[in-house]
């Protein structure tokens, strides 16, 4: 019998952006998905050019949904004004 777990893995890579939230905080604003690594460090940079955004960060994560199974987040880049991580 085949093991269903096996394969089932994904990597997915997004970009985090980070907004003005009250009394100079910072709140989480748009997620975007990304196709891989090279677009979402583009992404990041360009939406940090805009000027709306405080911060943003690209992140990685690997997850097995069919199992429950989600790693950690990897923080690949931090641009601008980002949270402190854990």
């Amino acid at each position: 019998m085949a093991d269903k777990s096996a394969g089932t893995s994904k990597t997915t890579f997004c970009v985090v952006t980070y907004v003005a939230g009250a009394r100079g905080s910072l709140k989480v604003g748009e997620q975007i998905a990304c196709r891989d690594e090279a677009n979402a460090h583009a992404r990041a940079e360009k939406v940090m050019a805009t000027g709306r955004v405080l911060g943003a960060d690209v992140v990685k994560q690997t997850a097995d949904p069919e199992a429950g199974d989600y790693g950690e987040p990897e923080y690949l880049s931090r641009l601008g004004r980002v949270p402190d991580v854990g």
